[in-house]
């Protein structure tokens, strides 16, 4: 078990548990020595160095702001990290029984990143050094520092699954955590 589930665990909502695949991609990170410690928590990166090119999955996010405690639908996402600088993050959703990724931007927007675990790792992958945005997924990545700090963990993605990691992403059309979150906070 990595040091980053052994964290999060304790947190998990019940009948929520974390994909296989995303504790293999954490073991990986691990490996590489890609996790630290600070004065604020735990944070693991699939890239090295201190600057943010991705992804920093971190135990320490939360969910206030956005959906407290008690309320409809608090129960049904874990915070996983941050996927933007200005304090986007991606969680788990449990969309009726099935775990999804998903995004909720700084600004409030609400949107599904991947469907799967592997996906979500192929996503991330790709090399977005931010994804504040859903919109910023249709198109490549714009920062080659980032495209270029996630070669190894892209290789590694693909011959650990036997996937290929594209170009760039896609959005769903129409976007179900969207609506989701729509009929829950009346957006």
């Amino acid at each position: 078990m990595t040091h980053m589930t052994d964290l999060l665990t304790p947190h998990l909502p019940a009948g929520i548990t974390l994909p296989e695949p995303l504790e293999r991609a954490w073991a990986w990170m691990e490996a590489q020595g890609f996790g630290f410690t600070n004065e604020h928590g735990y944070f693991l990166t699939p890239y090295p160095g201190n600057r943010q090119l991705g992804v920093v999955f971190s135990p320490g996010e939360s969910l206030t702001g956005r959906f407290e405690p008690g309320e409809p639908g608090h129960g049904d996402l874990v915070p996983l990290g941050e996927i933007s600088g200005d304090g986007g993050m991606c969680l788990l959703w449990n969309d009726s029984g099935t775990t999804r990724f998903v995004a909720l931007s700084s600004d409030g927007e609400a949107f599904l990143l991947a469907d799967s675990a592997v996906d979500f790792l192929r996503l991330i992958a790709i090399g977005y050094a931010d994804l504040p945005f859903s919109e910023l997924l249709t198109g490549p990545p714009e920062e080659d520092e980032a495209v270029a700090a996630l070669a190894p963990f892209r290789a590694w993605v693909e011959a650990e699954f036997g996937t290929e990691v594209p170009a760039h992403w896609h959005t769903a059309d129409p976007d179900p955590f969207n609506t989701w979150v729509s009929s829950l906070k009346g957006w």
